[in-house]
């Protein structure tokens, strides 16, 4: 994948990530006090990941070849950490 695919396929995702989130948060405030609190922990954490991967994600599109190859593997990382969290969060609240 070279680099303009790859950030241009970054930036789908993310913004798939953001639609998602935003969908949580309304679901967020429907909930009872405790499940309410919590889910605003996790929405935070998922929030933070997701501007880290934005960050990677702009670095990424201004990379030459080199740093690109050491960008994608790092992006990747936190692309599956912030993955994980939304799993983590569906199974958690919305039961899947």
């Amino acid at each position: 994948m070279d680099q303009d695919d790859f950030v241009t396929a970054a930036k789908k995702q993310l913004d798939s990530w953001n639609a998602e989130i935003k969908k949580m948060q309304t679901e967020a405030e429907k909930m009872q006090a405790q499940g309410q609190e919590e889910m605003k922990k996790q929405l935070a954490q998922m929030e933070e990941q997701r501007d880290k991967v934005k960050a990677q994600l702009e670095q990424a599109s201004e990379a030459n070849k080199a740093a690109m190859q050491d960008m994608q593997a790092g992006f990747q990382e936190a692309w599956k950490s912030l993955e994980q969290s939304m799993t983590e969060a569906r199974k958690r609240y919305f039961g899947g």
